[in-house]
């Protein structure tokens, strides 16, 4: 894919108007043909005036103002076709290549970025750049296209009367200056946007599990609180056209007053004044959508601004990036070797490949943290591995589409996630198999309880075709029994034995059936490593199982 977002706003602009060129030709023709059909129309109902004042209009024919009319309309839709078009596919191609980087990078780039502020930056933003490119560019051609067929036409008309057209061009001219100024504050307002937008998350992601429990009020006044700041920056950033944009009509009708009374005054005829204002409302339109395009402009830069920034982000490594760089990491056909720092001290830890090895520690000692980053450094070296979380998140679509995600449904893999749905408890969603497929799971997996969403990941996890599989807590919410046959199956069944499975547990039977364990805790890093038949042994596991059984029979 071409890289876009490493530009300039300016030579951005440039480089898409040489990608779409031929478009941008066909514009301009039609823009060109346009105006000429247009300035037609004075001089033709001037003749119609003199007509009519000599009484003889039998002589006139309506069908000339048909012709212009229907070629008006044609090359005015054309013309505005051919610029939304490229603005269009600009637009998309924009939001991949966002898209494209925010899935290819590891998510801590971005993690001081909240999900509104992004969400904001690849809908709000890029449709800014869109309407720059498409309706920007266009009245920019507009003009002067407009300037090019309809100044020389001016000859045509008493050079009396050119002083009245400017009322209209000063009007515009200070329309335009006034929303340059209020330009600042429209990246303000972007931003503002965001944080309501990442507010309106935050409150339903925790309303859904607290509202029946707890008062709403504290939402309520947080998000007034932060609407009405939005408001506020809304109102500054346009207040200024909102003034000045009646003086673009206000223009227009004292060149108007202003013509009228030239004529009187050098004894001009009607026939005069029309023309006049034939060809005063031709220049209105480009003219006055300066002003719009001024608008468009600045916003347009503001939302480069803005993306640029986030496109900063993720071109950066970020500091864990960093430490991995200095850290090492080797997978070879052994298995995985991994060297890093854990609470400020250099660990070593060894994967075996084609086994289960599980990493064992007290809750909030590093296991998720050791596991996200062996994840980020495969992927960072270029190698597949597939990771669940251990909040997994599901698209609102169907059990089907998220576990595919895009991948080729073949028959065999089809009839490989019919499997892995009975073999996870999962056929029982519906009546039937193919049913369970095509069921709808909501936002983020709302029909489904957390277990069924954990089960829905680790299938998706098994059909990535990645043979190094990370799993954080995998069988938490399933019962020992239903965790005994899923392992046991998987390790017997050729399409996941020779995969390498890195989890993390608490459990004791996960630890059983697994090949290797690693028991890690603050002080010492690596407190111990083996197979869970000679790990089980060691006094420091056996008393961090006993506690647990302990704890689990005193609640």
């Amino acid at each position: 894919m071409t890289s876009r977002l490493h530009r300039r706003f300016g030579p951005w602009v440039i480089h898409h108007a040489f990608e779409f060129k031929w478009f941008y030709l066909g514009a301009f023709l039609c823009l060109y043909v346009l105006q000429v059909f247009q300035s037609e129309i004075p001089g033709r109902i001037r003749n119609l005036t003199e007509l009519l004042g000599t009484g003889s209009i039998e002589g006139s024919s309506v069908w000339i103002f048909v012709g212009l009319a229907a070629g008006i309309l044609l090359f005015r839709t054309s013309s505005r076709l051919l610029f939304f078009y490229p603005a269009r596919v600009q637009q998309k191609l924009l939001r991949m290549e966002l898209l494209e980087l925010l899935e290819k990078v590891p998510s801590t780039r971005y993690q001081h970025r909240s999900q509104g502020q992004i969400f904001q930056i690849l809908f709000d933003d890029i449709n800014n750049l869109r309407a720059f490119i498409g309706f920007g560019l266009l009245q920019i051609g507009n003009l002067l296209i407009a300037a090019w067929v309809l100044i020389p036409k001016l000859n045509e008309t008493d050079a009396y009367l050119w002083p009245a057209f400017t009322p209209l061009f000063l009007s515009v001219v200070f329309t335009t200056i006034a929303s340059l100024i209020n330009q600042k504050y429209f990246k303000k307002v972007m931003d503002k946007k965001g944080e309501v937008q990442q507010y309106i998350i935050e409150s339903y992601e925790a309303k859904q599990t607290i509202k029946n429990f707890h008062r709403e009020e504290s939402f309520i006044k947080g998000f007034v609180k932060i609407s009405t700041e939005e408001l506020a920056l809304f109102f500054k950033s346009s207040i200024g056209f909102a003034v000045t944009g009646p003086y673009v009509k206000l223009g227009l009708g004292l060149s108007l007053i202003w013509a009228a009374m030239l004529v009187r005054a050098q004894g001009g005829s009607a026939s005069d004044l029309v023309f006049f204002a034939g060809y005063l409302y031709l220049f209105h339109e480009p003219v006055m959508f300066m002003s719009w395009v001024a608008v468009v402009v600045a916003q347009g830069f503001a939302a480069w601004r803005r993306v640029q920034e986030l496109y900063g982000v993720l071109v950066v490594p970020s500091l864990d990036e960093k430490e991995l760089a200095e850290s090492h990491l080797d997978l070879g056909s052994d298995g995985l070797k991994l060297s890093l720092l854990f609470w400020q001290k250099k660990i070593n830890l060894f994967f075996q490949a084609n086994r289960w090895t599980v990493l064992i520690g007290e809750t909030g000692i590093g296991k998720s943290y050791l596991l996200s980053k062996l994840a980020t450094g495969l992927i960072l070296k270029g190698h597949k591995v597939s990771m669940v979380q251990q909040e997994p998140y599901l698209f609102n679509d169907t059990i089907m589409e998220n576990i595919f995600l895009g991948k080729e449904v073949t028959e065999k893999n089809m009839a490989l996630a019919k499997e892995l749905l009975r073999m996870f408890q999962l056929d029982n969603l519906a009546p039937t198999i193919d049913e369970v497929l095509k069921l709808e799971v909501g936002e983020n997996g709302k029909r489904l309880s957390g277990g069924q969403i954990k089960r829905v990941a680790l299938i998706r996890s098994l059909l990535s075709e990645a043979k190094t599989i990370v799993w954080d807590d995998p069988f938490s919410s399933v019962d020992i029994i239903l965790e005994r046959r899923i392992i046991h199956k998987m390790r017997n069944s050729p399409e996941w034995k020779n995969h390498t499975f890195i989890i993390s547990s608490h459990r004791l039977t996960t630890v059983r059936l697994s090949d290797e364990v690693i028991y890690i805790d603050k002080e010492s890093g690596v407190k111990a490593q083996g197979s869970s038949e000679m790990i089980l042994k060691e006094e420091n596991v056996s008393r961090f199982f006993k506690e647990q059984l302990v704890d689990v029979s005193l609640a």
